[in-house]
Order: C-alpha cells, then structure tokens, then sequence
C-alpha cells in the first residue's frame, strides 16, 4: 500500500475536515467527528486530521495512478471550499 501526505496551514482546518467530509458522503463512504475522518474511495482512502492551526491529508491507494488521482481529487475539492486560485499542496511519499 501506497500513502501521500500534505497539510494545510488554515485555522478554519475543522469546518474544512466538516464541509469535505458531508460533500464525500453524498457518494462515497465517509467516517468522520469533529477533529478526524476517513474517506473509502473506489481507489483508495483519505484520512483527515483537523487541529487549531491546519489540516492534514494522508491518502492510502495500491498503486502511483490512484495515488495522483487521490491527490487530485482533494486538491480540486479543497481549492472549492477555499475559495483559492490553487490549493498549492506539496505531497510527501
């Protein structure tokens, strides 16, 4: 098993880790509190980990193709609830 790490520098990390979570679960397995979640993708897993000063992001996948597809699909959703131009995340192996 694969996994890519980033975080966000954000104090809104827990209302971001809510808004992702509720959106994931319109079509996916979603598992989530107020600090943490877990995402059940078809291509693998998104653990969420809110705290006072950012949000962090560990994907879990089988391969690098659904790592990056991982990878992107959290960029673009978390650029949406941003509101940013780009989410500029660096993902660490």
């Amino acid at each position: 098993m694969l996994q890519s790490e980033t975080q966000v520098d954000t104090p809104l990390a827990k209302s971001y880790l809510f808004k992702l979570c509720k959106h994931f679960a319109r079509k996916i397995r979603v598992e989530f509190d107020e600090t943490t979640g877990l995402a059940y993708f078809p291509y693998g897993t998104c653990h969420f980990t809110a705290s006072a000063t950012g949000l962090t992001f560990v994907l879990a996948a089988s391969d690098d193709n659904q790592i990056e597809q991982l990878q992107q699909v959290i960029e673009h959703h978390l650029q949406l609830m941003r509101r940013a131009p780009d989410p500029a995340l660096h993902w660490l192996p």
